[in-house]
């Protein structure tokens, strides 16, 4: 026992700084590495993403808890959360917000039946956004998992949103024209 508290009382700064790192990670800002093209071409493969997680709400470190409300998700916003179908988390633009009417025909994204982009090649709708959640699609339509498969998402989801591009690398070689880009709010 004496080993571990004189193990401890050298090492508190690093514990301290540490501890603040993750505590800030969980609930302030944090950056996530992009696997895959859903969202191509605004996020390419291999950028990392700076997600300011209080953008929405402040929320207790480590759990989904929301200890006060911010500002509400906006079309256009890009924002991450955890997946209604198997918790991985995800990045998507919103496209529809609580009330709104989104539906897709002939590859057309239609939201309060006025034509918003493109859709893909899924056709759905039209359905309304219920109250507390938002409609989530990738860029790249032809190619992402969003709600067109796995429905509206939760706002208590949303993990933050995303700003701009720390940096990108494709493959192990470093992408600098992307250092610092700044992450568009409309599609």
């Amino acid at each position: 026992m004496n080993r571990l508290l004189r193990l401890l009382r050298n090492h508190l700064g690093l514990l301290l700084f540490v501890s603040g790192m993750l505590v800030f990670r969980s609930a302030y800002a944090d950056w996530r590495h992009i696997p895959s093209g859903s969202m191509e071409p605004a996020i390419q493969i291999g950028d990392r993403v700076v997600v300011d997680k209080h953008a929405y709400a402040w929320r207790l470190p480590f759990t989904r808890i929301r200890l006060a409300e911010r500002a509400a998700p906006a079309v256009g916003d890009v924002i991450t959360f955890d997946s209604p179908a198997d918790e991985v988390l995800l990045i998507k633009r919103v496209v529809a917000v609580a009330g709104d009417e989104i539906g897709a025909r002939r590859g057309v994204l239609y939201r309060n039946g006025v034509a918003a982009g493109r859709a893909g090649q899924i056709e759905f709708g039209p359905r309304v956004v219920p109250i507390g959640h938002v409609f989530a699609m990738g860029d790249n339509r032809d190619n992402s998992f969003d709600s067109r498969f796995f429905g509206p998402v939760a706002v208590e989801r949303i993990t933050g949103r995303a700003t701009l591009i720390a940096f990108s690398l494709d493959g192990l070689v470093p992408r600098s024209d992307r250092w610092g880009f700044s992450i568009a709010s409309t599609p």
